[in-house]
């Protein structure tokens, strides 16, 4: 609510598909506090549907009035986090938020193969990265995904709005040649499959 629209609503509602496929969805607590996200999926006959909801926040920095947090439920969302006051681990422990404390590498950033190797052990097979930038550029470089689905718009955007470039664009083009353009009606916008 609130939020300009980039893509259409068919392919919110192809988003909202994969979100019932997979069994946890991650964001990073920048994209989660920016976006208020619901992390859930919204078709109609799959509303009583919630992935995990998997956070990746270094300090705790949940916004505490957030959707999410107002949601929890018991084993519905994992936080990975590096270090934290302790009333803030109190808190979100009080809210039923599962917190996994995990080291971060030298570049000040989540190592996501242990992360990921922490979930399998947890029994999360199948992760849907809802990244921003800049999560996304890591799963990129480092090879981190079996499919990547890269949505595309027509839509000219202003430059006072408040959306980055994909910077990932190009490596993903360049390091990823097994890609497939997938022939749903998305309207306007266009939907591209790159397998790893």
């Amino acid at each position: 609510k609130g939020t300009k629209r980039i893509t259409n609503k068919l392919s919110d509602n192809f988003t909202h598909l994969l979100r019932y496929k997979n069994d946890s969805i991650m964001v990073s607590s920048k994209t989660l506090n920016k976006d208020n996200s619901k992390l859930n999926s919204r078709i109609k006959k799959l509303k009583n549907y919630t992935p995990i909801r998997v956070i990746l926040d270094n300090q705790l920095n949940i916004n505490t009035k957030s959707y999410l947090f107002k949601t929890v439920k018991k084993n519905n969302t994992f936080v990975f986090y590096n270090r934290a006051k302790k009333s803030k681990i109190v808190e979100f422990q009080k809210n039923e938020i599962r917190l996994i404390k995990s080291n971060l590498t030298k570049d000040k950033k989540f190592d996501l193969k242990i992360i990921f190797r922490k979930l399998y052990y947890l029994g999360v097979r199948n992760i849907l990265v809802e990244g921003g930038n800049e999560l996304t550029n890591s799963l990129i470089q480092r090879k981190l995904f079996n499919k990547f689905y890269l949505f595309q718009s027509k839509k000219m955007l202003s430059k006072i709005v408040d959306y980055k470039e994909f910077t990932g664009l190009k490596t993903l083009k360049q390091k990823y040649k097994n890609k497939f353009n997938l022939k749903l009606n998305l309207g306007n916008d266009k939907l591209t499959l790159y397998r790893n």
